[in-house]
């Protein structure tokens, strides 16, 4: 009997693994495991019974086998695998996308997210970057045209002629453009310190005056 209920388990077991559908490959997502822990994940492989991934919170690469996932939650799609609807509530907020530490996960989360102070900084930097590059083009070219004028009027007349215009446009230009640039990323750095501190809460203490039969006194309320 106990070898029949022995093979009835291993059976069971088997059958309910088999319910689990692994993507062989995911962007990003959350992993949850047999025994209901949360993984945010990104670049998940899965090949040969185990799951490789990177674990969004510490940067880690790490790996799970198969028969230690409950079920997994990508990003833009419904769940697969067994999460019981007890918890769905609690599955819905783990869905979140937790708090990114690196500077180039933040960049791309606020570009896809399409953040409105991070998309108008950007904006302006690359309109700054267009003057530069546009400026200094301009300040080359006319540099070379009043060498190339200089040495044809040299050997005619004697008189070196040129036009400065060029070489100032092309110094306002990427003047303008410089400070463009650098009014672009304070905007674009703005909006990520925004989004690295909000939730944080702040310190923000409250003061009173006392007065007793002790005297009068400073209490401070946080």
């Amino acid at each position: 009997m106990r070898k029949v209920l022995t093979v009835l388990f291993a059976v069971a077991s088997l059958a309910l693994y088999s319910q689990i559908s692994i993507p062989e490959s995911s962007t990003k997502g959350i992993i949850i495991t047999q025994d209901n822990q949360k993984i945010s994940y990104k670049n998940l492989i899965y090949s040969k019974g185990k799951v490789t991934y990177t674990n969004i919170q510490n940067g880690a690469e790490e790996f799970l086998y198969d028969n230690s996932v409950k079920g997994i939650q990508e990003d833009g799609k419904s769940g697969v695998g067994l999460i019981p609807e007890e918890n769905s509530g609690e599955t819905a907020k783990s869905t979140e996308i937790p708090k990114l530490t690196s500077k180039r996960d933040i960049k791309d989360y606020l570009l896809q997210q399409k953040d409105p102070l991070y998309m108008k900084g950007r904006t302006i930097n690359n309109i700054g970057t267009v003057l530069v590059i546009g400026g200094a083009a301009s300040f080359v070219i006319g540099g070379l045209s009043n060498l190339s004028k200089a040495d044809s009027n040299g050997a005619k007349d004697g008189e070196a002629k040129g036009s400065s215009v060029p070489l100032i446009i092309g110094l306002i230009g990427a003047g303008a453009g410089v400070v463009l640039k650098l009014v672009g990323h304070s905007q674009m750095k703005d909006a990520m310190d925004h989004y690295s501190t909000a939730g944080v809460r702040k310190f923000n203490p409250d003061y009173y005056v006392l007065n007793d039969r002790n005297g009068v006194g400073l209490m401070m309320k946080f």
